[in-house]
């Protein structure tokens, strides 16, 4: 019952930060959301929300293993992440290397994730947003390699990734996912 609380509570705290600091328009993106798809991924209940407890990738090698294409992003929760960013952030660019080996069922997926120890990205405004859960977590993306790609290269061609401000490597990000994609 009291994890049900808080998967609970993490789904409502994720879906408010989602609302406060990514769907509305932000002039360091060029008037775009942060992330211009979310608010109609919500809308359309194409995402879902998945909790990890231990230790064991289990659960997300399950996800990885039957990806549900009734979702255009499943979020893990992750309770017992690594505590150091970098091995966690490592760990996800070789869960993305074993996708596109066909070590997983699916080659077109794509992972990233968020650290609980990550700084605040400077440019997103979060001053709408309040955290409501007590418990630490760490978050990890998945969603089809492709709707990213394609997606991104929409974003591209509008100006979305050029700007000025905000420690952000969208260059190197963007020059990987495309390596990733023209294996598929």
């Amino acid at each position: 019952m009291e994890d049900d609380i808080l998967e609970a509570n993490i789904r409502s705290e994720i879906r408010d930060w989602s609302k406060t600091a990514l769907e509305v328009p932000n002039k360091e993106y060029n008037d775009f959301p942060v992330c211009p798809f979310a608010a109609k991924a919500w809308s359309d209940n194409k995402v879902d929300i998945q909790f990890k407890y231990g230790c064991s990738p289990e659960v997300f090698y399950q996800i990885l293993s039957n990806y549900n294409d009734k979702y255009e992003l499943v979020i893990l929760i992750d309770f017992e992440y690594d505590e150091e960013p970098e091995r966690f952030y490592e760990y996800l660019d070789g869960i993305n290397e074993c996708i596109s080996n066909a070590n997983f069922t699916d080659r077109d997926l794509y992972v990233m994730g968020f650290h609980p120890d990550d700084e605040a990205n400077p440019i997103i405004d979060h001053e709408g947003f309040e955290q409501t859960v007590d418990v630490s977590y760490a978050m990890i993306f998945i969603q089809r390699l492709s709707l990213l790609y394609k997606s991104s290269q929409k974003l591209s061609m509008l100006n979305y990734y050029k700007r000025e401000s905000g420690d952000y490597e969208a260059e190197t990000i963007m020059k990987r996912r495309k390596e990733l994609y023209r294996r598929l």
